[in-house]
């Protein structure tokens, strides 16, 4: 009988999930509930400017208390709706999510988490994904002009492992190259821990501006540095 209502309630959050407001709302009646929308601020592939997440992405909700024991986990619809049913006054819980976007070079992982005190029927929330730089490491360059400070796109951004090729001063004998994008940025992840040498080269008509960086990955975190280029 217990496994039977679990099924149930199961059942009935995943159909709740996949409604939006107005439908939540007719239908939760006066029970206590947390429904809102998830968005993304992804400074990577896009402006920067927080967006509704227009896809399915897994939505987590437990105790702020005890965060690793995960007590629902639903999705959201394609508008990036989500909802949690029937819970517990009083209670503060948190609202985790998790996703990656970009292609290649530039996928990146966002995350958020929101906590949550129950005291009252909770709408409209909106927790918002953001780069993650806890569960990914690498390195993420922001390109800048030294004289506008604007951001540079098109960079090429060379990697060695060898500082003795790296004094060569040419990308031809780099392990990898990653242009900049149109945000002057340059993100690279899953590097095996340890020490790389980088050049950064941009053409710009008859002028040849560069820079030059070492930096020490880590197992886990994203290191952020600004590089100017003279």
């Amino acid at each position: 009988m217990k496994k039977t209502l679990i099924t149930s309630a199961i059942l009935v959050i995943t159909i709740f999930s996949c409604k939006k407001y107005s439908d939540i709302k007719s239908d939760v009646n006066d029970s206590l509930y947390i429904y809102g929308r998830l968005y993304i601020q992804d400074s990577i592939n896009d402006n920067g400017t927080a967006k509704p997440l227009l896809k399915e992405t897994p939505v987590s909700l437990s105790y702020k208390n005890d965060p690793a024991n995960v007590l629902y986990t639903t999705k959201t619809n394609n508008d990036g709706y989500f909802s949690f049913l029937n819970l517990t006054k009083g209670v503060e819980y948190t609202i985790s999510a998790e996703t990656e976007t970009g292609t290649g070079d530039f996928k990146a992982l966002f995350s958020s988490k929101t906590d949550v005190l129950l005291d009252v029927t909770k709408n409209s929330l909106t927790p918002t994904l953001k780069f993650d730089n806890s569960k990914q490491n690498g390195v993420l360059f922001t390109i800048k002009d030294n004289l506008t400070n604007g951001n540079i796109s098109g960079c090429s951004t060379c990697f060695f492992a060898s500082q003795q090729l790296w004094l060569k001063d040419s990308c031809d004998y780099g392990l990898f190259t990653i242009p900049s994008n149109t945000n002057g940025l340059v993100l690279k992840t899953n590097l095996q821990p340890g020490r790389y040498y980088v050049l950064f080269k941009k053409q710009a008509g008859s002028l040849l501006l560069k820079s030059n960086d070492i930096i020490d990955i880590t197992p886990g975190g994203v290191i952020r540095k600004e590089i100017k280029l003279f």
